[in-house]
């Protein structure tokens, strides 16, 4: 069953490679499986007894390119995961080189700009070792309003990325509420090896999904309009995101949509939220 469950995995992964760069060969294979180039040979073979329309052989390059049939076939669902899903996953197996930083990446795709908080591998791991395990810890935290360290007792549930940020979502014992606390800004983390206060399911504002309707700015002309439709809404009027109503004001934030089209205006803003009422209590909440 191992076997079957390595086999599979390592399948996703020429998929991804296919999908992603369009081309297949058993050099990149290697690099990134650390298999031999006569076991890369064999995987892209039989990934491709598989799905046989979706390679074709380039004599030119030496190497298995995709086809118009491997993209039609899994935007007509054959894929398992979403677009954004196995873009991120591809991301995750192949990495991001900084633009500047990593000269010698080798590869055409890189980040524009460097990960300015990265949080510390040994707080990221305790702290997700502490969720598996539903027990509280105590952080010793810094923040705007109080920027010298101290220490707080959470019950943590959940690690997210929102942004160029990462944070624990965890009640918090001495305000008895949920809130997120920056992983960039935690200076230390002691499991309590207690059990969590509160746990995921009281937290309202996590479980809440609340709908946010995306549409163009108004004060767009009707050709800017058009390329907003095209550029994300494929080539709709709008395009409805559901999230948490815990993270609706990272999401609205990070895309730079109007919720105020009078004063946030174009170009600084290009999209807008339309059902601004109905998300606006999940923005400021009191």
């Amino acid at each position: 069953m191992a076997r079957l469950d390595l086999s599979q995995q390592r399948f996703a992964t020429l998929e991804l490679l296919l999908l992603w760069e369009g081309i297949l060969n058993r050099s990149r294979l290697s690099s990134l499986l650390g298999v031999g180039d006569i076991r890369a040979s064999q995987l892209i073979q039989e990934f491709r007894d598989q799905n046989p329309k979706w390679l074709a052989w380039n004599t030119k390059s030496r190497s298995y390119h995709a086809t118009h049939e491997a993209y039609t076939t899994t935007n007509r669902g054959k894929l398992s995961i979403d677009r954004a899903e196995s873009l991120s996953r591809y991301l995750n197996l192949v990495g991001l080189p900084y633009v500047i930083g990593d000269m010698d990446s080798g590869g055409p795709i890189c980040a524009a700009f460097p990960d300015l908080s990265t949080p510390s591998p040994e707080i990221f791991a305790t702290l997700s070792q502490s969720i598996r395990l539903k027990q509280s810890v105590e952080i010793t935290y810094r923040s705007m309003g109080e920027p010298a360290p101290h220490k707080r007792t959470i019950s943590p549930h959940h690690l997210v990325r929102a942004g160029r940020r990462w944070h624990v979502r965890a009640f918090s014992s001495k305000h008895q509420n949920f809130r997120d606390y920056a992983l960039g800004r935690i200076v230390a983390v002691n499991p309590l090896n207690s059990p969590l206060e509160q746990a995921e399911e009281h937290d309202a504002a996590w479980n809440a999904i609340v709908p946010v309707r995306l549409i163009a700015h108004p004060d767009l002309s009707r050709d800017q309009e058009e390329v907003i439709r095209f550029e994300y809404f494929n080539n709709t009027s709008a395009r409805v995101i559901s999230c948490r109503g815990a993270l609706a004001g990272y999401f609205v934030q990070d895309i730079r949509a109007a919720i105020d089209t009078k004063k946030q205006i174009p170009p600084d803003y290009q999209l807008a939220v339309q059902n601004i009422e109905e998300v606006k209590p999940w923005l400021f909440p009191k």
